[in-house]
């Protein structure tokens, strides 16, 4: 396989990753578009090429999410059983708190 293949294969690639949930300065996907879509890629041999695009794959396709999946005992623990739910629900902005509520979980921890 070429670099030119391998750098369009890595390109749609990471053009089929999910837009980010949280905004940052710079994105992954975007800045990795715009290094392999320049000149300089050139440069680069052909044998790193194509573990940048196993690495690539594997990321897309889940593999160490899968391969280490979580069980309820660590997503649950004992001690504050709702952390993560509240956690990935602030993330995902589907629930705000007050004044009232957020005092009481600095407060309570719960």
């Amino acid at each position: 396989m070429s670099k030119e293949e391998l750098t369009k294969k890595i390109i749609d690639l990471l053009k089929t990753l999910p837009k980010d949930r949280l905004k940052h300065y710079a994105s992954f996907k975007d800045v990795q578009i715009k290094r392999f879509s320049s000149p300089e890629m050139a440069n680069v041999s052909e044998k790193d090429l194509k573990l940048q695009y196993i690495s690539l794959r594997d990321l897309v396709n889940d593999k160490f999410k899968n391969y280490y999946a979580l069980d309820d005992k660590l997503l649950r623990p004992k001690g504050n059983p709702e952390y993560y739910n509240r956690l990935m629900a602030d993330i995902r902005g589907e629930k705000k708190e007050t004044l009232f509520t957020a005092m009481r979980t600095v407060l309570k921890g719960k």
